[in-house]
């Protein structure tokens, strides 16, 4: 029985070596531009929104919006980014923000043929050190990054 048990356990080692050897090969992604269905999200997503300032924070934005997926893909929203933001962060006004929903927008799945909306007091997106010479009716450029490489930059108009 023991001969038995170290012929097996020696093939079990060999067998889990072997496969060790060959996962990280298998698996490697070296081109987050070069994924299959990814290349094009910006031709398949369209996004409308404004901005307005925080009531008790100046130098806070809140950016309201409406995406849509026209695509059948699901794609990948890898960042939002703004000249006119410091840092860019999703937040909700009902709930707890830890560093997971700040970084929401970093890392979020827009499924194919699918509408979404963050409204005002859902999620949204908090534009940091908001500068004061962007006033009323004036238009602030949000760039939303996906996964891919291709990118969407939208104007959000500054509302009261």
């Amino acid at each position: 029985m023991k001969r038995v048990q170290a012929i097996l356990a020696s093939l079990v080692t060999v067998f889990m070596t072997g496969s060790a050897l060959t996962l990280p090969e298998a698996y490697a992604q070296t081109d987050d531009n070069n994924l299959p269905g990814q290349k094009n999200a910006n031709r398949d997503i369209s996004i409308e929104g404004w901005i307005r300032r925080a009531p008790r924070y100046p130098t806070l934005a809140a950016a309201y919006f409406t995406i849509v997926n026209k695509g059948h893909e699901p794609h990948l929203i890898s960042g939002v980014t703004s000249p006119d933001c410091s840092d860019i962060e999703a937040f909700h006004s009902e709930q707890e923000v830890t560093s997971h929903t700040a970084n929401l927008f970093s890392h979020f799945t827009i499924p194919g043929d699918m509408t979404m909306v963050f409204p005002e007091g859902g999620y949204h997106l908090i534009c940091r050190n908001f500068p004061d010479t962007i006033k009323t009716g004036d238009t602030v450029p949000l760039t939303f990054k996906y996964l891919g490489g291709s990118s969407t930059t939208v104007s959000f108009k500054l509302r009261d």
